[in-house]
Protein backbone atom coordinates (compact mmCIF):
# COMPACT_ATOMS: atom_id res chain seq x y z
CA UNK A 1 0.00 0.00 0.00
CA UNK A 2 1.26 3.07 -1.71
CA UNK A 3 0.55 6.71 0.85
CA UNK A 4 0.59 10.40 -0.06
CA UNK A 5 2.58 11.58 3.00
CA UNK A 6 4.15 14.59 2.93
CA UNK A 7 7.71 14.30 1.26
CA UNK A 8 10.86 15.66 -0.65
CA UNK A 9 12.37 13.71 -3.79
CA UNK A 10 15.43 14.59 -6.07
CA UNK A 11 15.23 14.40 -9.77
CA UNK A 12 18.29 12.87 -11.36
CA UNK A 13 19.38 10.57 -14.18
CA UNK A 14 21.70 7.85 -13.19
CA UNK A 15 23.94 8.80 -16.29
CA UNK A 16 24.26 12.43 -14.73
CA UNK A 17 26.21 10.76 -11.50
CA UNK A 18 29.70 11.98 -10.94
CA UNK A 19 30.70 8.55 -11.55
CA UNK A 20 34.50 7.47 -11.86
CA UNK A 21 33.91 7.01 -15.20
CA UNK A 22 32.98 8.71 -18.19
CA UNK A 23 29.11 8.27 -17.35
CA UNK A 24 27.19 7.95 -14.35
CA UNK A 25 26.01 4.40 -13.47
CA UNK A 26 24.40 2.16 -10.80
CA UNK A 27 27.35 1.77 -9.09
CA UNK A 28 29.45 2.93 -6.22
CA UNK A 29 28.48 6.95 -7.09
CA UNK A 30 24.35 5.71 -7.08
CA UNK A 31 25.05 4.31 -3.33
CA UNK A 32 26.54 7.36 -2.24
CA UNK A 33 24.38 10.05 -4.15
CA UNK A 34 21.60 7.66 -2.15
CA UNK A 35 22.85 7.51 1.31
CA UNK A 36 23.04 11.63 0.72
CA UNK A 37 19.17 11.33 0.45
CA UNK A 38 18.86 9.06 3.15
CA UNK A 39 20.69 11.66 5.42
CA UNK A 40 19.35 14.53 4.41
CA UNK A 41 15.42 12.53 5.26
CA UNK A 42 15.15 12.74 1.18
CA UNK A 43 12.64 10.47 0.34
CA UNK A 44 12.15 9.45 -3.09
CA UNK A 45 14.94 9.58 -6.04
CA UNK A 46 13.53 10.19 -9.60
CA UNK A 47 15.40 8.66 -12.43
CA UNK A 48 13.90 9.23 -15.49
CA UNK A 49 13.02 6.53 -18.29
CA UNK A 50 16.22 3.76 -18.28
CA UNK A 51 15.15 2.43 -21.71
CA UNK A 52 18.37 2.18 -24.48
CA UNK A 53 18.66 4.89 -25.95
CA UNK A 54 20.23 5.39 -29.54
CA UNK A 55 22.89 8.29 -30.62
CA UNK A 56 20.30 8.52 -33.88
CA UNK A 57 17.53 9.74 -31.20
CA UNK A 58 19.82 12.05 -29.78
CA UNK A 59 20.00 9.87 -26.70
CA UNK A 60 16.51 10.36 -25.52
CA UNK A 61 15.23 8.22 -23.01
CA UNK A 62 11.77 9.19 -24.34
CA UNK A 63 12.45 7.47 -27.32
CA UNK A 64 14.16 4.63 -26.31
CA UNK A 65 14.66 1.46 -28.57
CA UNK A 66 12.42 -0.90 -26.25
CA UNK A 67 9.66 -0.16 -23.72
CA UNK A 68 10.98 -2.81 -21.50
CA UNK A 69 14.61 -2.88 -21.76
CA UNK A 70 17.45 -1.27 -19.81
CA UNK A 71 20.24 0.67 -20.96
CA UNK A 72 23.40 -0.81 -21.30
CA UNK A 73 25.12 2.22 -20.47
CA UNK A 74 24.24 2.61 -17.00
CA UNK A 75 25.48 -1.22 -16.11
CA UNK A 76 28.73 -0.19 -13.08
CA UNK A 77 32.32 -1.37 -14.29
CA UNK A 78 33.09 -1.44 -10.44
CA UNK A 79 30.45 -3.87 -9.82
CA UNK A 80 31.40 -5.96 -12.50
CA UNK A 81 35.02 -6.00 -10.96
CA UNK A 82 33.48 -6.63 -7.19
CA UNK A 83 31.68 -10.19 -8.93
CA UNK A 84 34.68 -11.07 -10.42
CA UNK A 85 32.71 -10.46 -14.08
CA UNK A 86 35.65 -8.15 -15.10
CA UNK A 87 39.63 -8.01 -14.21
CA UNK A 88 41.27 -4.52 -13.17
CA UNK A 89 43.01 -4.16 -16.24
CA UNK A 90 39.85 -3.70 -17.95
CA UNK A 91 38.41 -1.17 -15.67
CA UNK A 92 41.42 0.62 -16.25
CA UNK A 93 41.20 0.97 -20.36
CA UNK A 94 37.62 2.98 -19.34
CA UNK A 95 38.11 7.00 -19.71
CA UNK A 96 37.49 8.95 -16.37
CA UNK A 97 34.90 11.28 -15.51
CA UNK A 98 34.08 14.07 -17.38
CA UNK A 99 31.59 16.38 -17.25
CA UNK A 100 29.67 16.11 -20.21
CA UNK A 101 28.94 12.65 -21.97
CA UNK A 102 29.97 11.51 -24.96
CA UNK A 103 27.52 8.88 -26.23
CA UNK A 104 29.25 7.93 -28.68
CA UNK A 105 32.70 6.93 -27.28
CA UNK A 106 31.14 5.30 -23.82
CA UNK A 107 29.22 3.52 -26.23
CA UNK A 108 32.27 1.95 -27.78
CA UNK A 109 33.55 1.67 -24.57
CA UNK A 110 30.88 -0.46 -23.05
CA UNK A 111 30.25 -2.48 -25.58
CA UNK A 112 33.91 -3.92 -26.22
CA UNK A 113 33.75 -3.52 -22.52
CA UNK A 114 30.88 -6.44 -21.63
CA UNK A 115 31.75 -8.09 -24.65
CA UNK A 116 34.94 -8.95 -23.55
CA UNK A 117 33.61 -9.78 -20.14
CA UNK A 118 31.18 -12.24 -21.78
CA UNK A 119 33.75 -13.78 -23.47
CA UNK A 120 35.88 -15.23 -20.65
CA UNK A 121 33.21 -17.88 -20.18
CA UNK A 122 34.62 -19.07 -16.49
CA UNK A 123 33.55 -15.22 -15.46
CA UNK A 124 30.01 -15.96 -15.59
CA UNK A 125 29.26 -19.07 -15.18
CA UNK A 126 28.06 -18.28 -11.45
CA UNK A 127 25.42 -15.90 -13.19
CA UNK A 128 24.29 -19.12 -15.26
CA UNK A 129 21.44 -20.55 -13.57
CA UNK A 130 20.08 -17.15 -12.45
CA UNK A 131 20.42 -16.55 -16.38
CA UNK A 132 18.06 -19.12 -17.32
CA UNK A 133 15.59 -18.11 -14.43
CA UNK A 134 15.93 -14.95 -16.18
CA UNK A 135 15.49 -16.01 -19.74
CA UNK A 136 12.23 -17.45 -18.32
CA UNK A 137 10.55 -15.28 -16.45
CA UNK A 138 11.08 -12.25 -19.00
CA UNK A 139 10.71 -14.48 -22.08
CA UNK A 140 7.93 -12.53 -23.33
CA UNK A 141 10.14 -9.31 -24.45
CA UNK A 142 13.68 -10.19 -24.10
CA UNK A 143 13.98 -13.24 -26.82
CA UNK A 144 12.47 -10.04 -28.93
CA UNK A 145 14.82 -7.36 -27.39
CA UNK A 146 17.75 -9.72 -27.65
CA UNK A 147 16.85 -10.41 -31.41
CA UNK A 148 16.20 -6.87 -32.17
CA UNK A 149 19.17 -5.36 -30.76
CA UNK A 150 21.70 -8.39 -32.94
CA UNK A 151 19.99 -7.79 -35.67
CA UNK A 152 20.28 -3.68 -35.36
CA UNK A 153 23.99 -4.54 -35.09
CA UNK A 154 24.04 -6.57 -38.02
CA UNK A 155 23.03 -4.27 -39.83
CA UNK A 156 25.56 -1.22 -38.99
CA UNK A 157 23.07 0.40 -36.74
CA UNK A 158 20.49 0.97 -39.47
CA UNK A 159 16.44 1.21 -38.33
CA UNK A 160 14.75 -2.32 -38.85
CA UNK A 161 12.12 -0.70 -41.56
CA UNK A 162 15.75 -0.21 -43.53
CA UNK A 163 16.54 -4.19 -42.95
CA UNK A 164 16.32 -6.37 -45.49
CA UNK A 165 12.83 -7.67 -46.38
CA UNK A 166 13.27 -11.11 -44.37
CA UNK A 167 14.42 -9.08 -41.49
CA UNK A 168 12.12 -6.02 -41.11
CA UNK A 169 9.37 -8.38 -42.31
CA UNK A 170 10.07 -11.28 -39.54
CA UNK A 171 9.88 -13.93 -41.98
CA UNK A 172 9.85 -17.23 -40.34
CA UNK A 173 13.00 -19.11 -41.96
CA UNK A 174 14.84 -16.05 -41.76
CA UNK A 175 14.44 -14.97 -38.07
CA UNK A 176 15.29 -18.79 -37.10
CA UNK A 177 18.08 -19.16 -39.09
CA UNK A 178 19.17 -16.42 -37.23
CA UNK A 179 18.32 -17.89 -33.86
CA UNK A 180 20.27 -20.56 -34.92
CA UNK A 181 23.36 -18.95 -35.97
CA UNK A 182 23.69 -16.28 -33.70
CA UNK A 183 22.48 -18.33 -30.69
CA UNK A 184 25.66 -17.07 -28.12
CA UNK A 185 25.31 -13.33 -29.45
CA UNK A 186 21.23 -13.62 -28.64
CA UNK A 187 22.58 -14.86 -24.96
CA UNK A 188 24.66 -12.05 -24.66
CA UNK A 189 22.14 -9.42 -25.35
CA UNK A 190 20.08 -11.15 -22.41
CA UNK A 191 22.93 -11.74 -20.22
CA UNK A 192 23.36 -8.05 -20.29
CA UNK A 193 19.98 -7.46 -19.68
CA UNK A 194 20.29 -10.02 -16.65
CA UNK A 195 23.45 -7.42 -15.47
CA UNK A 196 21.09 -4.26 -16.18
CA UNK A 197 17.91 -5.39 -14.00
CA UNK A 198 20.66 -7.20 -11.28
CA UNK A 199 22.01 -3.86 -10.74
CA UNK A 200 19.12 -1.76 -10.38
CA UNK A 201 17.12 -4.38 -8.68
CA UNK A 202 20.30 -4.15 -5.90
CA UNK A 203 20.46 -0.56 -6.17
CA UNK A 204 16.33 -0.45 -5.23
CA UNK A 205 16.30 -2.62 -2.02
CA UNK A 206 19.55 -0.95 -0.47
CA UNK A 207 17.73 2.66 -1.11
CA UNK A 208 14.22 0.91 -0.16
CA UNK A 209 16.73 -0.49 3.39
CA UNK A 210 17.71 3.03 3.83
CA UNK A 211 14.31 5.07 3.47
CA UNK A 212 14.63 5.77 0.28
CA UNK A 213 12.14 4.99 -2.75
CA UNK A 214 12.77 4.93 -6.18
CA UNK A 215 9.96 6.97 -8.87
CA UNK A 216 10.66 5.48 -12.39
CA UNK A 217 8.90 6.98 -15.51
CA UNK A 218 6.42 4.93 -18.14
CA UNK A 219 6.67 7.34 -21.28
CA UNK A 220 3.78 7.41 -23.16
CA UNK A 221 5.54 6.56 -26.82
CA UNK A 222 8.06 4.14 -27.78
CA UNK A 223 10.55 4.96 -30.50
CA UNK A 224 9.65 4.26 -34.35
CA UNK A 225 13.21 2.63 -34.51
CA UNK A 226 12.29 0.07 -31.54
CA UNK A 227 12.12 -3.88 -30.44
CA UNK A 228 8.41 -2.94 -29.29
CA UNK A 229 7.34 -1.71 -33.01
CA UNK A 230 9.39 -3.95 -34.87
CA UNK A 231 8.36 -7.26 -33.13
CA UNK A 232 4.42 -6.02 -32.73
CA UNK A 233 3.37 -3.82 -35.54
CA UNK A 234 0.08 -4.84 -35.33
CA UNK A 235 -0.03 -1.88 -31.88
CA UNK A 236 1.16 0.72 -33.93
CA UNK A 237 -0.25 2.93 -36.98
CA UNK A 238 2.22 2.35 -39.90
CA UNK A 239 2.08 1.67 -43.25
CA UNK A 240 2.22 -1.54 -44.97
CA UNK A 241 5.86 -1.46 -45.23
CA UNK A 242 6.11 -0.12 -41.64
CA UNK A 243 7.05 3.29 -42.25
CA UNK A 244 4.65 6.05 -40.52
CA UNK A 245 1.36 7.39 -41.41
CA UNK A 246 0.91 9.75 -38.42
CA UNK A 247 3.69 10.78 -35.72
CA UNK A 248 2.93 12.15 -31.94
CA UNK A 249 3.88 16.01 -31.22
CA UNK A 250 2.61 18.50 -29.29
CA UNK A 251 0.36 21.67 -30.49
CA UNK A 252 2.10 25.05 -31.55
CA UNK A 253 1.83 27.70 -28.40
CA UNK A 254 3.31 30.57 -26.97
CA UNK A 255 6.93 28.90 -26.82
CA UNK A 256 6.90 26.59 -30.15
CA UNK A 257 4.99 28.41 -32.69
CA UNK A 258 5.38 25.43 -34.80
CA UNK A 259 4.50 22.84 -31.90
CA UNK A 260 6.75 20.19 -31.69
CA UNK A 261 7.24 16.80 -33.99
CA UNK A 262 8.35 14.46 -31.32
CA UNK A 263 8.45 11.67 -34.51
CA UNK A 264 7.37 8.78 -32.29
CA UNK A 265 4.36 6.23 -34.23
CA UNK A 266 0.88 6.38 -32.80
CA UNK A 267 -0.64 3.53 -31.32
CA UNK A 268 -3.53 1.61 -32.98
CA UNK A 269 -5.73 1.42 -29.98
CA UNK A 270 -8.68 -0.59 -30.73
CA UNK A 271 -6.11 -3.74 -30.54
CA UNK A 272 -4.93 -2.81 -27.49
CA UNK A 273 -8.44 -2.67 -26.43
CA UNK A 274 -9.28 -5.76 -28.19
CA UNK A 275 -6.51 -7.33 -25.60
CA UNK A 276 -7.48 -5.91 -22.62
CA UNK A 277 -4.57 -3.67 -23.02
CA UNK A 278 -2.17 -6.79 -22.03
CA UNK A 279 1.16 -4.79 -23.35
CA UNK A 280 0.33 -2.14 -21.32
CA UNK A 281 -0.23 -3.69 -17.93
CA UNK A 282 3.22 -6.24 -18.62
CA UNK A 283 5.19 -2.79 -18.90
CA UNK A 284 3.73 -1.64 -15.83
CA UNK A 285 4.23 -5.23 -14.23
CA UNK A 286 8.02 -5.14 -15.44
CA UNK A 287 8.86 -1.53 -14.27
CA UNK A 288 7.04 -2.01 -10.49
CA UNK A 289 9.67 -4.74 -9.73
CA UNK A 290 11.94 -2.03 -9.21
CA UNK A 291 10.50 0.84 -8.41
CA UNK A 292 7.64 2.31 -6.28
CA UNK A 293 6.13 5.35 -8.70
CA UNK A 294 5.84 6.14 -11.68
CA UNK A 295 6.09 8.96 -13.70
CA UNK A 296 3.38 9.09 -16.10
CA UNK A 297 4.35 11.01 -18.87
CA UNK A 298 2.38 13.55 -21.01
CA UNK A 299 -0.77 12.46 -19.30
CA UNK A 300 -2.88 14.63 -21.80
CA UNK A 301 -2.19 12.20 -24.14
CA UNK A 302 -4.66 9.70 -22.35
CA UNK A 303 -7.53 11.87 -23.57
CA UNK A 304 -6.06 12.70 -27.29
CA UNK A 305 -3.15 12.81 -29.12
CA UNK A 306 -1.34 15.40 -30.77
CA UNK A 307 -1.30 12.99 -34.38
CA UNK A 308 1.21 15.44 -37.38
CA UNK A 309 1.26 13.49 -40.96
CA UNK A 310 4.27 11.63 -41.21
CA UNK A 311 5.32 14.02 -44.06
CA UNK A 312 5.02 17.19 -42.14
CA UNK A 313 7.97 19.22 -41.57
CA UNK A 314 6.58 20.85 -38.45
CA UNK A 315 3.64 20.01 -36.05
CA UNK A 316 1.60 23.00 -36.96
CA UNK A 317 -0.28 20.36 -39.21
CA UNK A 318 -1.58 18.13 -36.77
CA UNK A 319 -4.98 17.12 -35.16
CA UNK A 320 -6.15 16.09 -31.94
CA UNK A 321 -6.95 11.90 -31.95
CA UNK A 322 -9.10 10.27 -29.23
CA UNK A 323 -7.33 7.70 -27.03
CA UNK A 324 -9.15 5.41 -24.28
CA UNK A 325 -6.79 6.86 -21.81
CA UNK A 326 -10.06 5.88 -19.12
CA UNK A 327 -10.68 2.06 -20.09
CA UNK A 328 -6.96 1.97 -19.67
CA UNK A 329 -6.50 3.49 -16.10
CA UNK A 330 -9.73 1.55 -15.35
CA UNK A 331 -8.17 -1.96 -17.00
CA UNK A 332 -4.66 -1.02 -15.00
CA UNK A 333 -7.02 0.00 -11.60
CA UNK A 334 -8.22 -3.37 -11.41
CA UNK A 335 -4.48 -4.80 -10.73
CA UNK A 336 -2.99 -1.99 -8.73
CA UNK A 337 -4.91 0.25 -6.07
CA UNK A 338 -4.37 2.98 -5.70
CA UNK A 339 -2.84 3.49 -9.05
CA UNK A 340 0.86 4.43 -8.58
CA UNK A 341 0.97 7.10 -11.15
CA UNK A 342 1.99 10.40 -10.88
CA UNK A 343 0.84 12.07 -14.06
CA UNK A 344 2.73 14.92 -15.78
CA UNK A 345 -0.45 17.05 -16.63
CA UNK A 346 1.51 20.04 -18.42
CA UNK A 347 0.59 21.65 -21.90
CA UNK A 348 -3.22 21.66 -23.42
CA UNK A 349 -5.06 20.70 -20.40
CA UNK A 350 -8.95 20.68 -21.22
CA UNK A 351 -11.70 20.16 -18.31
CA UNK A 352 -11.95 16.18 -20.16
CA UNK A 353 -8.38 15.70 -18.97
CA UNK A 354 -9.23 17.10 -15.57
CA UNK A 355 -11.99 14.95 -15.16
CA UNK A 356 -9.70 12.25 -15.90
CA UNK A 357 -7.49 12.60 -13.22
CA UNK A 358 -10.01 13.62 -10.45
CA UNK A 359 -11.88 10.44 -11.42
CA UNK A 360 -9.03 8.27 -10.81
CA UNK A 361 -7.72 10.35 -7.88
CA UNK A 362 -4.22 11.27 -9.35
CA UNK A 363 -1.89 14.04 -8.27
CA UNK A 364 -1.75 17.29 -10.09
CA UNK A 365 1.71 18.73 -11.64
CA UNK A 366 2.39 22.45 -10.57
CA UNK A 367 6.11 23.80 -11.63
CA UNK A 368 7.17 27.11 -9.83
CA UNK A 369 9.01 28.41 -12.60
CA UNK A 370 5.43 28.68 -14.37
CA UNK A 371 4.46 30.76 -11.68
CA UNK A 372 5.78 34.14 -13.08
CA UNK A 373 4.89 37.03 -14.08
CA UNK A 374 1.07 37.22 -12.71
CA UNK A 375 1.21 34.64 -9.88
CA UNK A 376 -2.20 35.73 -8.62
CA UNK A 377 -3.74 34.07 -11.90
CA UNK A 378 -1.41 30.81 -11.82
CA UNK A 379 -2.40 27.75 -10.90
CA UNK A 380 1.71 27.34 -10.41
CA UNK A 381 1.67 29.54 -7.77
CA UNK A 382 1.85 27.74 -4.46
CA UNK A 383 -0.55 29.54 -2.23
CA UNK A 384 -3.21 27.27 -4.41
CA UNK A 385 -1.29 23.97 -4.59
CA UNK A 386 -3.66 21.35 -2.69
CA UNK A 387 -2.70 17.64 -1.43
CA UNK A 388 -3.06 16.09 -4.45
CA UNK A 389 -0.55 17.90 -5.52
CA UNK A 390 2.80 17.41 -6.88
CA UNK A 391 5.07 20.46 -6.99
CA UNK A 392 8.34 20.84 -8.96
CA UNK A 393 10.74 23.84 -8.75
CA UNK A 394 11.57 23.07 -11.98
CA UNK A 395 12.30 20.65 -14.91
CA UNK A 396 14.55 18.64 -17.06
CA UNK A 397 12.64 20.77 -20.23
CA UNK A 398 13.23 24.14 -18.44
CA UNK A 399 16.26 26.02 -17.01
CA UNK A 400 17.24 25.34 -13.52
CA UNK A 401 15.48 28.03 -10.99
CA UNK A 402 18.68 30.05 -11.53
CA UNK A 403 19.28 29.99 -15.14
CA UNK A 404 15.41 30.88 -15.64
CA UNK A 405 15.76 33.87 -13.20
CA UNK A 406 18.90 35.00 -14.69
CA UNK A 407 16.86 35.16 -18.66
CA UNK A 408 13.45 36.36 -16.91
CA UNK A 409 11.54 39.34 -17.67
CA UNK A 410 11.84 42.30 -15.66
CA UNK A 411 7.98 41.57 -15.14
CA UNK A 412 8.10 37.88 -13.51
CA UNK A 413 11.10 39.49 -11.42
CA UNK A 414 9.23 41.57 -9.77
CA UNK A 415 5.77 39.87 -9.11
CA UNK A 416 8.37 37.12 -7.41
CA UNK A 417 10.13 39.45 -5.25
CA UNK A 418 6.20 41.18 -4.42
CA UNK A 419 5.15 37.30 -3.93
CA UNK A 420 8.69 36.60 -1.83
CA UNK A 421 8.03 39.62 0.37
CA UNK A 422 11.83 40.77 -0.79
CA UNK A 423 14.09 41.73 -3.14
CA UNK A 424 15.20 37.69 -3.87
CA UNK A 425 19.01 38.11 -5.21
CA UNK A 426 19.96 35.90 -8.43
CA UNK A 427 22.30 33.47 -5.68
CA UNK A 428 19.36 32.95 -3.76
CA UNK A 429 16.68 32.37 -5.78
CA UNK A 430 16.78 28.65 -6.26
CA UNK A 431 16.65 28.47 -2.43
CA UNK A 432 13.64 30.73 -2.09
CA UNK A 433 11.43 28.20 -4.86
CA UNK A 434 12.90 25.74 -3.04
CA UNK A 435 11.12 27.27 0.54
CA UNK A 436 7.56 28.30 -1.32
CA UNK A 437 7.40 24.31 -2.53
CA UNK A 438 8.00 22.73 0.50
CA UNK A 439 5.92 25.35 2.49
CA UNK A 440 3.02 24.39 -0.02
CA UNK A 441 0.47 21.74 0.84
CA UNK A 442 1.53 19.50 -1.95
CA UNK A 443 1.95 15.91 -1.05
CA UNK A 444 5.09 15.71 -2.92
CA UNK A 445 7.94 18.13 -3.49
CA UNK A 446 10.55 17.46 -6.73
CA UNK A 447 13.40 19.19 -6.93
CA UNK A 448 16.12 18.49 -9.81
CA UNK A 449 19.80 18.52 -8.12
CA UNK A 450 20.60 21.63 -10.02
CA UNK A 451 18.22 23.53 -8.05
CA UNK A 452 19.66 22.09 -5.15
CA UNK A 453 23.10 23.02 -6.33
CA UNK A 454 22.27 26.41 -7.37
CA UNK A 455 23.14 25.85 -11.21
CA UNK A 456 22.24 27.68 -14.19
CA UNK A 457 21.43 27.31 -17.70
CA UNK A 458 24.40 25.37 -18.46
CA UNK A 459 22.99 22.64 -16.50
CA UNK A 460 19.46 22.16 -18.64
CA UNK A 461 19.30 18.32 -19.55
CA UNK A 462 16.92 18.51 -22.80
CA UNK A 463 15.85 21.63 -24.54
CA UNK A 464 12.79 21.16 -26.34
CA UNK A 465 12.60 21.23 -30.06
CA UNK A 466 16.59 21.05 -30.58
CA UNK A 467 17.49 17.86 -32.02
CA UNK A 468 21.46 17.52 -30.73
CA UNK A 469 23.60 17.86 -27.26
CA UNK A 470 21.05 17.06 -25.03
CA UNK A 471 21.12 14.26 -21.84
CA UNK A 472 24.90 14.99 -21.95
CA UNK A 473 25.08 17.57 -18.45
CA UNK A 474 26.64 15.51 -15.48
CA UNK A 475 27.06 16.62 -11.58
CA UNK A 476 30.10 17.90 -11.11
CA UNK A 477 32.37 15.95 -8.50
CA UNK A 478 31.84 16.65 -5.21
CA UNK A 479 28.72 18.11 -5.62
CA UNK A 480 26.30 18.73 -3.78
CA UNK A 481 28.02 19.79 -0.95
CA UNK A 482 27.39 18.86 2.47
CA UNK A 483 25.93 22.56 2.91
CA UNK A 484 23.32 21.92 0.34
CA UNK A 485 22.30 19.37 1.98
CA UNK A 486 22.03 20.76 5.24
CA UNK A 487 20.00 23.78 3.93
CA UNK A 488 17.09 21.15 2.22
CA UNK A 489 17.04 19.13 5.37
CA UNK A 490 16.78 21.89 7.66
CA UNK A 491 13.72 23.53 5.77
CA UNK A 492 12.47 19.84 5.08
CA UNK A 493 12.23 19.45 8.47
CA UNK A 494 11.03 22.52 9.04
CA UNK A 495 7.75 22.44 6.84
CA UNK A 496 6.85 18.75 7.78
CA UNK A 497 8.56 16.56 4.93
CA UNK A 498 11.49 15.20 6.53
CA UNK A 499 11.65 11.27 6.04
Amino acid sequence: MIERARSVGVALPIPSLPSRWAIGDLGPAAYGFAAQLAQAGIRYWYLLPWGPTAVALDNSPYSALSAFAGNPLWISPELLYAEGLCQRRELSSLRGYSPWIDYELVLRERSALLLRCFAQSSRWRVLEAELERFWQEQRDWVEEWALFALLRELSGGKPWYQWEAPYRERHPKAVAAVRRRYARQLRFHVWVQLLFFRQLRQLAAWCRRHGVELIGDLPLFVAHDSADVWAHREYFLLEPDGELKEVAGAPPDAFNPDGQRWGQPLYRWETHQAENFRWWQRRLEHALQYVQWLRLDHFRGYVACWAIPAEARTAATGTWRSTPGRDLLRTLQRRWMPLPLIPEDLGSITAEVELLRRDFGLSSMRVLVFAFPDPASSPHAPHTFGPECVAWTSLHDTPPVRGWFRHSSEQARRDLWRYCGWRVPERAVHRELLRLALQSAAWLVMVPVQDICGFGEEAQLNRPGTQQGNWRWRLPLGMPQRRHWDIVAEMSALYGRRG
